[in-house]
């Protein structure tokens, strides 16, 4: 049985959540974070929650994704605001947690009255996921001289 709630709520999840993300994300395209530092930017984010939402995917309880939903991104300021962060252990995905952490930032930025959501895909090959989920490329960037996709969605 998987749960979405607020991140806020387990704290405790993030020691794990954060070798999830170094695993998924962090050792590719920050190699310079240490799992520690990882943990410590996540507590952080807990209390700048009027900027940010952490949504965490718990199954039986057990911490095995999350996502962020940031009202900016320094990347891109003339943006907002931002789906960020969705990992999912690599044991867990293709189980449609992704999509229910994608979908409680959704409804986040629905209950704050925007009207569209945007995200970075780092990797070629994710914009294809987004696209089955309703999100349209609008447009190249460039992170650490790596191409990124800007996708967003109508909410």
């Amino acid at each position: 049985m998987i749960k979405i709630d607020l991140l806020k709520n387990h704290p405790d999840a993030i020691p794990v959540l954060a070798n999830i993300w170094h695993e998924v994300l962090g050792k590719i395209w920050f190699p310079e974070l240490t799992i520690g530092e990882i943990e410590s930017l996540t507590y952080d984010e807990l209390n700048i929650c009027d900027e940010t939402t952490s949504f965490v995917a718990l199954y039986d309880e057990i911490p095995v994704g999350f996502c962020t939903f940031k009202l900016k991104e320094e990347f891109r300021p003339d943006l907002g605001p931002w789906l960020a962060d969705v990992v999912v252990t690599p044991k867990h995905q293709k189980q449609g947690i992704g999509k229910m952490l994608i979908d409680a930032a959704y409804l986040k930025a629905k209950d704050l009255d925007f009207k569209k959501l945007y995200l970075f895909a780092f990797d070629p090959t994710i914009p294809e996921y987004y696209e089955r989920l309703g999100w349209k490329k609008i447009g190249m960037d460039e992170f650490k001289s790596h191409p990124v996709t800007v996708m967003e969605v109508e909410l």
